[in-house]
């Protein structure tokens, strides 16, 4: 068994929920590298972004009657989100999913497989949907596959949850423990991509780390750099013996001052060019129907029904051709999809009244452009 995380020599970060017989220990390698995927399709789609998934590999083990899952890489599937920015397979994505679990599937030569299944999380709460309980039934029928759901966030850290079967059950609605998905926040300091960043604007060379020795080791592997020459003199008559002579005092720390600041001006040079370019956007965006994402959603009980609308001249819905409403609850997850006169018609009529009940509008105003909006309702105790 791995070491605890947060300490000195553990390169993991260990989850283990109260009186719960599993434990799942995550490279911190893989957290920085999830969340980068991560975050990635969360900036795809403007207002929610677009879910991302994939398959956790690492290996599995028994110890004293605890399941023990270690994770220790992961490989990304793509989804053509045919059906909105949710992680949703079509048929074509489907199979690229079937086939990535048969090459990582468990063999006496692999010392590495698939122990579980991952997914960006831009809904509501932490939680698994109908279509992830549906990959882990069909492709992750081992008892001890896990599923990990990570939730973005702009402004602060992102979340997790992790959901394991318990008498042969996901309990879907919600994770037994959920915990902040960034290395620092778990114990494991600072990435590799922040320790060099530091390093070059202090001219250093990074010390090489074990928690590197995935996919950054090509960083960690290059040369040496030399050391730094004196800076060049252009002064008539000097000789060349004292041209080539090292820099004394001042002149060898300036050699090392100079790399710092050259960061300093290039970044400066890429705020400068940045700003330039924004001042040359046209005030007038492209697609007019993105000046205004509010298609007023709402949902309103009417005896036993609930009847959710939206404003149809809203500039995304009247621009739309297609739609779809998704519809969360406890029990199930259904998808409506709505064409002309349906999406047109301003409202749906949903039968029964549970207990919470999550409506999502999408609507596709032109190719690749999705609008999506978020109604809640929750029975008044």
């Amino acid at each position: 068994m791995h070491p605890e995380s947060g300490t000195a020599t553990s390169p993991f970060y260990v989850w283990k929920p109260a009186e719960k017989p599993i434990s799942v220990h995550i490279h911190f390698d893989v957290v920085d590298r999830i969340l980068l995927e991560v975050m990635r399709g969360f900036g795809a789609v403007p207002k929610r972004g677009a879910e991302v998934g994939g398959i956790l590999l690492g290996t599995t083990e028994t110890q004293n009657g605890r399941i023990v899952v270690n994770v220790e890489d992961f490989e990304a599937v793509s989804c053509d989100h045919a059906s909105g920015p949710s992680y949703i397979l079509s048929e074509d994505d489907r199979a690229d999913f079937v086939a990535a679990t048969e090459r990582w599937k468990r063999a006496p030569e692999r010392r590495i497989y698939a122990v579980g299944y991952y997914r960006g999380h831009t809904r509501d709460g932490i939680c698994l949907a109908a279509e992830d309980l549906a990959i882990l039934q069909d492709l992750f029928p081992e008892p001890s596959a896990i599923a990990l759901v990570v939730k973005p966030y702009a402004t602060k850290v992102s979340m997790a949850g992790i959901f394991f079967r318990e008498d042969g059950q996901y309990k879907a609605d919600a994770s037994h423990l959920e915990f902040p998905f960034r290395r620092k926040e778990l114990g494991g300091g600072s990435s590799g991509m922040e320790r060099m960043a530091n390093a070059a604007r202090f001219g250093q060379r990074t010390g090489e780390d074990p928690r590197l020795k995935y996919r950054q080791q090509e960083l960690d592997d290059a040369p040496a750099p030399a050391a730094p020459l004196p800076a060049p003199s252009f002064q008539s008559g000097i000789s060349e013996s004292a041209a080539a002579a090292p820099a004394r005092g001042k002149g060898v720390r300036g050699g090392w001052v100079w790399i710092p600041l050259s960061f300093i001006f290039m970044l400066l040079g890429v705020v400068v060019g940045f700003q330039i370019a924004l001042s040359m956007r046209p005030k007038q965006p492209a697609n007019p129907w993105l000046e205004a994402w509010d298609m007023a959603l709402q949902v309103k009980k009417t005896g036993e029904e609930l009847t959710v609308t939206w404003d149809p001249l809203a500039p995304p819905v009247r621009n739309a051709s297609r739609g779809a409403l998704i519809i969360q609850s406890r029990e199930e997850t259904r998808t409506i999809d709505l064409r002309g006169s349906q999406l047109q018609g301003g409202s749906v009529i949903y039968r029964g009244v549970p207990d919470r009940v999550i409506f999502r509008l999408e609507v596709y105003p032109r190719e690749r452009v999705v609008v999506s909006e978020i109604a809640e309702f929750k029975r008044e105790p």
